[in-house]
C-alpha cells in the first residue's frame, strides 16, 4: 500500500512578518523532508503539490524574501492562491509560486517598498540604497514572470501610488496562471 502524503494546505491570513513566516517555512521544509524520503523508500513517488493560500495586506519585505527564496528552493512545488487581499510583501510571495492562482474576488496589490527612516544624512542614505535594491528585486519578480512592464510599475512608484489588480486583470497580465477554483 502506497503512503499518503502529508496535509499541504498552508495559509498565510495575517501580516507577514517573522512568526507568520517561521512557521510557513517549517511547513514547507517538513513536507519537503517527507517527501525526500518517500522518494526514495516508495517506488513511484509523486511529489504532490504544496498549496499557500495568501490572504494578507502584507508586511516585512526581509520577511518575504525569506519565504520567497524557500518557496524558489523547494524541490516539492507550491502553488500560490490569492484569496481576499493579497498586497504589497503577500504579492511578493504570491509571485514565488511554481503556479499562482487567484480567486475570482480576490485583490492584488503593488506599491513601492515603504521605509520611515530618522538618522543622520549618511544613515539617510545607506537606508535609501537599500531601499531602491529591494524595489529593484520586488520590481524584476514582477516583471520577469508576468506580462507586467517596469514603466507601468515606475509609474505606480514614482506617483507613490498603490496599484489594485483585480483577479481578472491580474490573469491577463499573467501575475495569476488562473482562477482558483
Amino acid at each position: 500500500m502506497k503512503p499518503r502524503p502529508m496535509p499541504r494546505n498552508i495559509l498565510i491570513s495575517n501580516e507577514i512578518d517573522s512568526a507568520c513566516v517561521k512557521a510557513v517555512i517549517d511547513k514547507i521544509m517538513d513536507i519537503n523532508y517527507d517527501d525526500d524520503i518517500k522518494e526514495e523508500e516508495v517506488r513511484d513517488w509523486v511529489r504532490e503539490p504544496i498549496y499557500l493560500f495568501i490572504n494578507s495586506n502584507g508586511g516585512n519585505a526581509y520577511d518575504a524574501l525569506a519565504l520567497y527564496d524557500i518557496i524558489k528552493q523547494s524541490d516539492t512545488p507550491v502553488y500560490t492562491i490569492a484569496l481576499g487581499w493579497c498586497m504589497s510583501a503577500g504579492l511578493w510571495i504570491f509571485m514565488a509560486g511554481t503556479e499562482r492562482y487567484v480567486a475570482e474576488h480576490a485583490t492584488l496589490m503593488f506599491h513601492d517598498v515603504a521605509g520611515w527612516v530618522a538618522d543622520k544624512t549618511e544613515g539617510i542614505k545607506q537606508e535609501y540604497d537599500e531601499a531602491k535594491r529591494l524595489s529593484k528585486m520586488y520590481c524584476d519578480c514582477i516583471t520577469e514572470t508576468s506580462l507586467v512592464k517596469q514603466s507601468t510599475l515606475d509609474d505606480y512608484i514614482t506617483r507613490k501610488a498603490e496599484w489594485f489588480i483585480p483577479a481578472e486583470e491580474a490573469i491577463k497580465l499573467k501575475i495569476a496562471n488562473k482562477y482558483y477554483k
